[in-house]
Parts: C-alpha cells; structure tokens; sequence
C-alpha cells in the first residue's frame, strides 16, 4: 500500500525562496526607478511654476527678477509663486540664475535659467530623460540648467 506525502521537501522549498527572492529584487528595482521618476516629474512641474512666474513677473515689472543664490526664491517671484513652494528640497536645489547685462541686451549664453542641483546622480539621470527635447537645457555632472531666455530674447 502507498503512503501519502505530506509537505514539501527541503529542495522545493529552496527554490520557492529562490523564485521570490528573484522577483523581489525586480520589484524593489523597479520602484526605486519609479520613484525617481516621480521626483523628475515633480522638478519639471517646478520647473514649469518657475517658468510661468518669471514671465508674469517679466511682463508686469519689464525686466527679469535678479539673480538669487541656491535655494532662495527671488523676491519679484514670490507673489506669484505658491506659499508653499520651496527652492530648497532634500533631493535637489533650484537655484534662479540671471545673465542679463546691466544695461539689458543679450549676454554671452543664457539670459535667464534654473540650475537644478540634483543630489543624487540617478535623479539627475532621470531628470534629462524626462526633460528629453521639451525645453532647452545643459548637463554639467549632476547639475542641470534650464534655459528660460536665451540670448537672442527667446528660450
């Protein structure tokens, strides 16, 4: 008479682990690259606040808002900038550049731009591929900048 098997052997239990050890590791991947994708999506949406306050401020006052250093938001963009919206975050830094020569007129690169600091070098890398052909910018490392007004008056 044949006996009935009760449980797993110690062999099928060890691959199980394996294949759930396996496909856990996929999955941690793929949300640490999701995340940073999330965080891409959120500086260019800031990215796109900054943009539309600096040319409001530009069309109500007649020039561009003057250059402030990392992390600080330029006086003439707070008004039309959200209250809650920070220059300074854990993951990166904005920093609002202007290269306008005092008298006005074109300077030798940019006019104005956002220098994005990123602090990790996954995030800038996700950064550049969502950013893509959308507007112009230029890497330096983990630096970006993003170009609002070039030199011949438009971005």
């Amino acid at each position: 008479m044949m006996r009935g098997r009760r449980g797993f052997t110690f062999i099928e239990l060890l691959v199980v682990c394996a294949v759930i050890g396996i496909l856990s590791g996929l999955a941690v991947l793929k949300y640490i690259d999701l995340r940073y994708r999330a965080m891409s999506a959120q500086v260019v949406g800031d990215l796109e606040a900054i943009r539309l306050a600096a040319y409001t401020g530009y069309y109500e006052t007649g020039h561009w808002a003057p250059d402030a250093g990392p992390g600080l938001m330029p006086a003439q963009l707070v008004p039309y900038m959200s209250t809650s919206f920070s220059f300074s975050k854990p993951e990166y830094t904005l920093d609002w550049e202007n290269f306008v020569p005092a008298g006005g007129g074109p300077s030798g690169g940019m006019q104005v731009g956002v220098v994005v600091d990123a602090s990790n070098a996954r995030l800038a890398r996700s950064l550049r591929l969502h950013m893509g052909t959308r507007a112009p910018f230029f890497v330096t490392g983990s630096t970006i900048t993003y170009v609002l007004v070039g030199p011949d008056g438009r971005s």
